[in-house]
């Protein structure tokens, strides 16, 4: 039997950007308005792209402000691993069982990331935040597990975490 392993969660840099994503939601609004003044008879296209830049720096401010709103208001630990599943608290409510979990720790260009898919029932059943699932939707487009366990606000590493993680992998056969 494997111990359980609780990393706490340490908000002061979730805070922190909080501030920047709503920065971005601030000027995603002014480029949108700013692209709807522009229109009229001799605009040649630049409003539209104001307009549409306006709308998708709105759209990633809102997915992240959210995602930052809740990790900064959560109290206690973040992340729960214990025999019966992940609980990653910024994700879910509720514990997603080991059988029903793949990931893996992925280099995205910048920095490492520690990635999963979950599989149903369970994925239905952890009632997934609307943010991670948006945020989940970027990672498909990309071909990379859906759900990211975010490193930020923990004090560990990608390669921290997954390690706790690989203790609890279910043994096959």
């Amino acid at each position: 039997m494997t111990a359980p392993v609780f990393i706490a969660n340490r908000p002061t840099l979730p805070r922190l950007l909080l501030l920047f994503w709503v920065a971005e939601i601030a000027v995603g609004l002014l480029f949108a308005a700013a692209g709807y003044d522009l229109i009229g008879p001799q605009e040649n296209g630049g409003a539209t792209v104001l307009i549409l830049m306006g709308l998708v720096l709105t759209l990633a401010g809102l997915i992240m402000a959210a995602h930052c709103w809740r990790i900064s208001r959560l109290s206690g630990n973040a992340i729960e691993m214990t025999e019966t599943g992940l609980l990653d608290r910024r994700l879910s409510e509720h514990p997603i069982p080991w059988g029903a979990l793949s990931w893996k720790v992925i280099f995205n260009g910048r920095s490492y990331a520690l990635q999963m898919d979950v599989a149903e029932p369970a994925r239905s059943a952890a009632r997934i935040t609307w943010s991670a699932r948006a945020l989940g939707l970027f990672s498909r487009l990309l071909r990379q597990p859906e759900f990211t366990i975010a490193a930020l606000g923990t004090g560990f590493s990608a390669h921290d975490i997954g390690e706790r993680m690989s203790a609890f992998k279910p043994s096959i056969g």
